[in-house]
């Protein structure tokens, strides 16, 4: 049996945490070369030079640096404390609140999108979208919707996609086939290239339907799109195959 929906996995814009690179070449180098504990020092020092707002970047950079050496807790003091420098500081609450999820704080992580300014167009976007995504995950669907909702205005790039692969996976859970459908290819012509997920859950859709063949021509162009493994498009084709070519039926 393949399962019938694969909704967008949160973790994925985990690669979000990028280092913020205006704000020390030293610490942005070691970084880059994949020495975290050398960028951290060299954050560190620099955190010395400067007070108030300005060291938030530095800090979520350390952050971010012990988010690379799988030290979650730390990564979540030091986003804490970008955030206690900067209240307006998006990308520390986007961070913050996607560390906070990875190690179950749900609530926390919410309250943390939450607290990305509405302003900030753009992050704010991003941070809805990853909002909705986790109330999907909790089941919560109708709230979803409505974080994905807030999130349209602002959504540009990848954001885009995630936002409308998240609104076409409610949909389907909510069984309305038509607009799932319609979120899907939304998320396909913003960008086909970066839109496994979002072939994959049309190929299940398609499934659903009956239309084997098509699902089939859906998991093919997930898995060539699927540079960096977050979907199981692979594994739903071979499943596919394998029961059509036994004359089995896929349910």
């Amino acid at each position: 049996m393949i399962p019938r929906v694969l909704l967008y996995l949160i973790f994925v814009s985990f690669l979000v945490l990028s280092i913020i690179s205006l704000v020390s070449a030293s610490g942005v180098d070691h970084y880059s070369a994949g020495d975290y504990e050398g960028a951290i020092e060299a954050f560190t020092q620099e955190l010395e030079s400067v007070s108030g707002a300005e060291q938030a970047p530095l800090l979520n950079n350390i952050g971010t640096c012990y988010v690379s050496l799988g030290k979650a807790d730390e990564a979540i003091s030091y986003y804490s404390q970008a955030v206690d420098a900067d209240p307006s500081y998006a990308r520390g609450w986007i961070n913050l609140g996607v560390v906070q999820e990875k190690t179950g704080k749900t609530d926390e992580a919410l309250t943390s999108y939450d607290n990305v300014p509405v302003a900030d167009t753009v992050m704010y976007a991003e941070a809805m979208v990853k909002k909705g995504s986790l109330l999907a995950a909790l089941g919560e669907l109708d709230e979803a919707l409505s974080a994905f909702n807030l999130a349209k205005p602002g959504a540009n790039g990848t954001t885009v996609v995630e936002l409308y692969t998240g609104i076409g996976a409610v949909e389907f859970l909510k069984k309305n086939g038509d607009a799932a459908d319609e979120a899907f290819q939304k998320a396909i012509d913003a960008d086909p290239e970066g839109a496994a997920l979002a072939y994959t859950n049309l190929g299940v859709l398609r499934i659903s339907q009956g239309k084997n063949d098509e699902a089939k021509e859906l998991f093919e162009k997930a898995v060539a799109n699927d540079k960096s493994g977050q979907t199981n498009a692979a594994e739903y084709l071979k499943k596919l195959e394998g029961m059509v070519s036994n004359g089995s039926s896929v349910q």
